[in-house]
C-alpha cells in the first residue's frame, strides 16, 4: 500500500478503531471481573464476620485470662476458615490471633463508634501481599460482643478507668473486661486463586484481543481492496476511452453506491466530450466544403487564363473574379476566426445601446434593403434605452450579423419587426423576418455552422452560413442566451444579454 493511499488510511483507521473498541472492551469486562470477584469475596467475609465475630472475641477473651496469645483457628467457630487477630479497642492492643496467621504486615485498626451488642459495624477492607508473595484480603471491624459470663460491678466504663483496672491485680479467674466493651476484629482470607484467575483472564484477553484484532486488520484490509476493486475498474475504463471510441458509454457494473455519482458524472462527461468531437469533425468536414469551391473557383480561372495568351482587358477580367473569390476566403476565414475567439468577449465590458446597435446594423444594410423593399419597424417595450452589457466591437458583430440574416432572408416586400426589452438581469433582442415556406430544421439547426437552408444556398455566394452560429458563439460569451423559434411563417431570433 502506498504511504497516501485510500486503502492505507481506512485500513489504518478502521484498525486503530477495533483497537481501541476491543481494549475498552476487554478493560471493562475485566474490570466487571475484577469487581465481581471481589465483591463476593467481601461479602462472603462479612457474612462470616456477622455470625461468627462474637465467637471470636469471646475465644480472644478467655485466652487472653490465661495469657495466652494465640488460639487454634477451629475455636473459633464459623471464622474457623479464616486467620483473625482481635484487638481491644482504644490501645489497639493485640489480644490473641489465630494459629496460622500469615506473616503480612498488618494494617493500623483505629479504634471507631461501636455500633448495637452483637453486630459487626463499620466493616472496611483491604488488600496486601504477605512476605510469602502471595495476595490476601483483610476487613476489618468494630465490635461490641454480648459475651457471658463477666462481672457486672466493675467500675471504669471510660478509657481512664481502664487503665486504671487494668493497673490493678487481678485473680487469673476474673476477665479484665466488662460489658459493652469495644473490640476490634481483623479477618483476612487468601484471593491468590482469585489473583491467578484474574491474571489468566488477562492473558487470553490479551492473546484473543490481539488475534482478533489481527484477523480484523487482514479482513479489513481484504474488504477494502475488494471495495476499491471498481475504481480500478473504472480507471482502466476511463483509460480505454478515446477519440476513437467516445461512443462506448461509460458503465461499471457491480460498482457501490457511492462510485454511482462518479460514474454518472464520467458518462455525461464522455456524452459531451462525444458530442464536441463530432461537432468538431463535422465542422472540419464544413471548412474543407466551403474553402473548396472558392480555391477550386480561383484555381479553374487561374488554368483557363494560362492556357493562351489574353489581352489586358480578359487578364484584367480574370483578376477581378480572382479577387472576388479571396474576398469570399477572407470572409470565412474571418468568421472562423471571430466564432473561435470568444474567450475574451467579456473584457473590456461596457453598458451598450441594443436599439441604436441595431439601427446601425440596418443601416448599414440599406442597399439590401432596398433591392428587396423591406421595411424595418423598432418597437421598445418599457422607458428609457435597453443596455447590455459586452465588448462593443463583440456586441457590434452580434447585430450586423442579425441585420444580414434579416435582410437576405426575409420575404421581398415584407417588414422586419426589431424590439427591444429589459428585466432587471436582462436586455432582449428579438428580430422577427417574415419568410414563407421556413421549416422547423431552420429553428433546430440555424446556430450550427454552415447549416444553410436550400434557398439561402441558393442566394449567392455570400451566404457562408457563419452568421447565426456566430451570433450564437459571441452570446454565450457574454453570459447570455440565444434561441430561434419558427412560427406561422415568421422566423424569428431572441438576444438576451445581462443588463450593463
Amino acid at each position: 500500500m502506498a504511504p497516501g493511499s485510500i486503502e492505507r488510511r481506512v485500513v489504518v483507521s478502521a484498525t486503530v478503531a477495533m483497537t481501541v473498541t476491543v481494549l475498552g472492551t476487554g478493560g471493562l469486562i475485566f474490570e466487571a471481573y475484577r469487581s465481581g470477584a471481589r465483591s463476593d469475596g467481601e461479602q462472603g467475609l462479612a457474612s462470616t464476620m456477622a455470625v461468627g465475630a462474637e465467637r471470636a472475641v469471646a475465644e480472644a477473651v478467655f485466652a487472653s485470662r490465661s495469657g495466652d496469645q494465640s488460639v487454634s483457628a477451629e475455636r473459633a467457630g464459623p471464622l474457623s476458615q479464616y486467620a483473625w487477630i482481635c484487638w481491644r479497642a482504644g490501645e489497639a492492643e493485640e489480644l490473641c490471633r489465630s494459629t496460622g496467621f500469615p506473616a503480612i504486615k498488618v494494617p493500623r485498626v483505629e479504634s471507631r463508634e461501636p455500633g448495637s451488642a452483637g453486630v459487626p459495624t463499620d466493616l472496611q477492607f483491604v488488600e496486601t501481599v504477605g512476605e510469602d508473595g502471595l495476595h490476601y484480603r483483610i476487613a476489618t471491624a468494630s465490635f461490641v460482643p454480648r459475651l457471658r459470663g463477666l462481672p457486672s460491678n466493675r467500675r471504669g466504663d471510660g478509657r481512664g478507668g481502664r487503665r486504671e483496672r487494668d493497673r490493678r491485680v487481678q485473680r487469673p479467674s476474673e476477665p479484665p473486661f466488662l460489658p459493652g466493651d469495644q473490640f476490634l476484629l481483623l479477618t483476612l482470607a487468601p484471593m491468590q486463586e482469585e489473583v491467578q484467575r484474574s491474571a489468566e483472564l488477562a492473558r487470553l484477553m490479551l492473546l484473543g484481543g490481539a488475534g482478533a484484532l489481527l484477523a480484523a486488520a487482514l479482513l479489513i484490509r481484504s474488504s477494502v481492496r475488494r471495495g476499491m476493486a471498481p475504481l480500478g475498474a473504472l480507471a482502466r475504463t476511463i483509460e480505454g476511452l478515446g477519440e476513437g471510441n467516445l461512443d462506448e458509454s461509460v458503465q461499471l457494473s457491480g460498482a457501490p453506491l457511492e462510485l454511482a455519482p462518479i460514474v454518472d458524472a464520467l458518462e455525461q462527461s464522455r456524452a459531451r466530450l462525444a458530442e464536441s468531437f463530432a461537432r468538431e469533425q463535422r465542422f472540419t468536414d464544413d471548412v474543407a466544403h466551403e474553402l473548396r469551391t472558392p480555391l477550386a473557383g480561383l484555381r479553374a480561372a487561374l488554368e483557363v487564363a494560362l492556357r493562351r495568351k489574353r489581352s489586358p482587358e480578359e487578364l484584367e477580367e480574370v483578376l477581378h473574379n480572382n479577387l472576388s473569390a479571396a474576398l469570399d476566403l477572407q470572409q470565412i476565414v474571418d468568421s472562423l476566426l471571430l466564432l473561435r475567439r470568444s474567450g475574451s468577449a467579456k473584457e473590456n465590458a461596457e453598458a451598450v445601446d441594443l436599439r441604436g446597435e441595431m439601427e446601425r446594423a440596418f443601416g448599414e444594410q440599406e442597399e439590401a434593403l432596398e433591392t428587396r423593399s423591406l421595411t424595418v419597424v423598432f418597437r421598445t417595450e418599457g422607458s428609457g434605452p435597453h443596455l447590455g452589457s459586452g465588448a462593443p466591437a463583440v456586441v457590434r458583430r452580434i447585430t450586423s450579423n442579425l441585420a444580414r440574416n434579416a435582410a437576405g432572408h426575409a420575404d421581398v416586400g415584407s417588414t422586419i419587426s426589431v424590439t427591444t426589452r429589459s428585466n432587471p438581469e436582462f436586455a432582449t433582442l428579438v428580430v422577427e423576418n417574415p419568410s414563407k415556406g421556413i421549416s422547423e430544421e431552420a429553428a433546430i439547426r440555424a446556430f450550427e455552422p454552415f447549416w444553410r437552408a436550400d434557398r439561402a444556398r441558393s442566394a449567392g455566394d455570400q451566404h457562408v452560413g457563419l452568421g447565426l452560429a456566430i451570433v450564437e458563439g459571441c452570446v454565450s460569451a457574454l453570459g447570455g442566451r440565444a434561441a430561434v423559434t419558427t412560427e406561422d411563417g415568421l422566423f424569428r431570433i431572441t438576444i438576451e444579454l445581462p443588463v450593463g
